[in-house]
């Protein structure tokens, strides 16, 4: 191994999340687990309640992911492969039980590769394992194994319709909430700017970008389009603004002061805007009006160097007024009830056929999601073998353990497993002392209900509070099923340990370092901000050729490159360090591209201003030639700056940037122009950049036949 284990950093079982105490979305869940419960013990059948509440359980884990529809799908597609793993698990451990080494090899093989499809697909396609291995705890004929996967999917679909009936409860609510959350991030940015802090906005995309994607189903498409126009004017404020921080940090301290009070007053109409998505029906129509005086008031002081981004600010904030106005107004309601329900997003066949081709070019051993998937059939397989080789007690605990710990990366492997297997601990412990309580079927399912709503609120507070409840849970429903509760939780509390020690070998074994491969997320991100810069450029000099549809699309994809090498940056810092990408690297890269994606947000600012009575890019033949070739160099150098962090060598020699900007600024059309300021910065961006890989990445390695040629 590279570098030894951070073990001072296992025992560390915070932070502690409340902020994301969820005790509406535990009490929805938890009803799904509840009812048929409650309903089994009331009509006799109490095993018959429990396993329905077998397929409730992960299914609720499993409503956590997604927005409206997309929930909806994950838990039917959980709650699927749930029914059907059942029935193998229960029929096969009757009949066959060495049959379970090849099943539990297929389980584990799709289930470490479905981490390819994102988190949650992986999380649905889990739950499939864990009622397999449930279910083969509980042998039987297919007749009672139908019975019971009948039971799971009929657990797993009560799920999905509080889900859905979710829906009908103040449509509409959860989309205004996001986009209150999106404009309260502007009103900070705005707030930050007016106390003379200039970085760059963060790269995530505004909480309702996701939310308005995937929309409730029962929001008009009138009221789902005056949604999305006011997203839009977010991303355009959020340019602006980058753009007036991009020029007090670029023309000093006079300006910035300029510009204080301007973003004082924007920070206090972004509040604003908050006020009005957030407020109840009867309270907006006074915040509206209170909006619309604070924006008329706000004004841009002539000659200021500023004044073309400023001006777009103004335009933005004016618009957001308006749009918010429309809201709730009386004709907008009339449109909205004839209006048809927004269509949805595909989920249909291509996503289907998307998922497919996805799922087939992680198959092999070359990418992570592939060699996870080998690793964890290898582990499950030999965990299995071991099982039907000893017969040890409940062995399947063992089996389930890995399935649980054992993860694609390093750090959920390490931390958030031991977490796991941390928590089954504990939860098993309190199992025993319950058991010993004697309190009756009815306060074993009382005590079962808590500790499952309980495990659901704290989902998003802490992974180890998480695991301690859902083990309680878990050890109670099992002793209604006949399974005693102290040798339950004792045989957890042995296979757990088991379960972890091979997990976490077989991850040592053969691990999945991302600083293996992290360099190819760092050239997608370079490759992406010089698309995202020359389709920039480009928009300028022939203002419509690139649309400001596609250059959105440039700047999501650009966006997401640069949240994806985030979250690398942070995984690599828990990794052991390898060279030559270090954390320190890689760091330092995620810092420059930040000014370069400041730099580019001050652009995309300027080319939606250019319709502006003060257009601020002249256009000419010559001037329309050197900006286009300013950006086919700037593509070209971080496409070389891309291919040389690919390859961690350092890069090849490439024209120079500064005549090529030198040649710009010389053009009669854009003298005092605000873009060659912005130009400036993005070509010494881009030399700092290429400055950082020659100093920290090998020179390229020579072959005999070169360095004959060479002499």
């Amino acid at each position: 191994m590279p570098a030894p284990i951070a073990w001072n950093k296992l025992v560390q079982f915070g932070p502690f999340r409340w902020e994301g105490l969820a005790l509406w979305r535990a009490a929805r869940v938890a009803v799904g687990v509840v009812v048929p419960l409650g309903l089994g013990w009331v009509s006799g059948h109490i095993q018959y309640g429990a396993y329905a509440a077998l397929g409730a359980l992960p299914a609720g884990v499993t409503s956590f992911q997604g927005e409206t529809r997309s929930r909806v799908i994950v838990v039917v597609l959980a709650s699927l492969g749930m029914a059907v793993s059942t029935f193998i698990g229960a029929t096969t451990a009757a009949a066959w039980p060495w049959m379970l080494v090849p099943v539990v090899a297929i389980w584990g093989f799709f289930t470490g590769l479905s981490a390819c499809l994102g988190p949650a697909p992986n999380i649905a396609v889990l739950q499939w394992s864990i009622a397999l291995l449930i279910a083969v705890g509980l042998p039987s004929g297919p007749r009672e194994a139908a019975v019971r996967a009948g039971l799971v999917l009929a657990g797993g679909l009560l799920q999905a319709a509080l889900v859905a009936a979710s829906w009908a409860l103040r449509p509409g609510a959860t989309e205004r909430m996001a986009l209150a959350t999106s404009y309260r991030a502007l009103a900070g940015y705005a707030t930050d700017l007016a106390a003379g802090r200039s970085d760059p906005p963060p790269p995530t995309a505004f909480p309702a970008s996701t939310t308005l994607e995937d929309p409730n189903p029962l929001l008009p498409m009138a009221v789902r389009l005056v949604l999305l126009n006011l997203l839009e004017e977010a991303e355009r404020i959020r340019a602006s603004l980058a753009a007036l921080a991009d020029l007090a940090k670029d023309d000093g301290t006079a300006v910035a002061n300029q510009l204080r009070p301007l973003m004082a007053d924007a920070a206090s109409a972004l509040n604003l805007v908050v006020a009005v998505l957030s407020a109840e029906r009867a309270q907006r129509p006074a915040l509206v009006r209170a909006l619309s005086h604070a924006v008329d008031k706000l004004t841009v002081a002539g000659g200021a160097p500023w004044r073309w981004a400023g001006e777009a600010l103004l335009g933005q904030l004016r618009a957001v007024a308006r749009i918010v106005a429309i809201v709730d107004s009386r004709a907008n309601r009339a449109d909205q009830a004839s209006a048809a329900i927004a269509p949805p997003i595909d989920h249909g066949l291509g996503g289907i056929r998307a998922a497919i081709s996805t799922l087939r070019a992680n198959a092999g051993a070359t990418g992570e999601a592939g060699r996870h998937a080998l690793r964890l059939a290898a582990i499950a397989t030999l965990s299995e073998v071991m099982v039907q080789t000893t017969g040890l007690y409940q062995g399947r605990w063992v089996t389930l353990t890995i399935f649980l710990v054992l993860k694609p990366d390093y750090a959920s492997t390490m931390f958030r497993g031991v977490q796991r297997a941390a928590g089954t601990v504990m939860g098993a412990g309190i199992g025993v002392v319950a058991g010993l309580a004697h309190i009756g079927q009815a306060g074993w399912i009382t005590v079962a209900s808590l500790s499952v709503a309980a495990a659901y609120a704290l989902f998003d507070v802490s992974y180890l509070l998480f695991s301690v409840f859902l083990t309680i849970f878990v050890v109670m429903l099992l002793d209604l099923l006949g399974m005693p509760a102290i040798a339950t939780a004792e045989a957890r509390l042995l296979d757990t340990a088991i379960g972890a020690t091979l997990a976490l070998t077989a991850y040592f074994i053969w691990p999945t370092w991302l600083g293996a491969t992290a360099q190819e997320k760092f050239a997608r991100l370079l490759e992406a901000h010089g698309e995202y810069t020359a389709a920039l450029l480009r928009e300028l000099a022939r203002p419509g050729g690139v649309g400001a549809t596609q250059l959105r699309l440039f700047q999501v994809t650009a966006r997401r490159a640069r949240s994806e090498t985030e979250a690398a940056t942070a995984r690599l810092s828990d990794e052991p360090s390898h060279p030559p990408l270090t954390p320190g690297l890689a760091r330092l890269l995620i810092a420059t591209v930040a000014r370069l994606a400041h730099a580019e947000l001050a652009l995309h600012a300027l080319a939606l201003s250019r319709h502006r009575p003060a257009n601020p890019v002249a256009a000419s033949d010559a001037t329309d030639e050197r900006i286009d070739a300013l950006g086919t160099a700037l593509r070209t150098t971080l496409g070389g700056l891309a291919a040389a962090v690919a390859n961690l060598q350092q890069p090849q020699p490439f024209a120079a940037l500064r005549p090529i900007y030198s040649a710009l600024a010389a053009q009669p059309a854009l003298r005092d122009s605000p873009l060659l300021g912005i130009a400036d910065r993005l070509v010494d961006t881009v030399n700092t950049l290429d400055a950082v890989l020659r100093e920290r990445l090998p020179q390229p390695v020579q072959s005999a036949d070169s360095r004959n040629r060479l002499l």
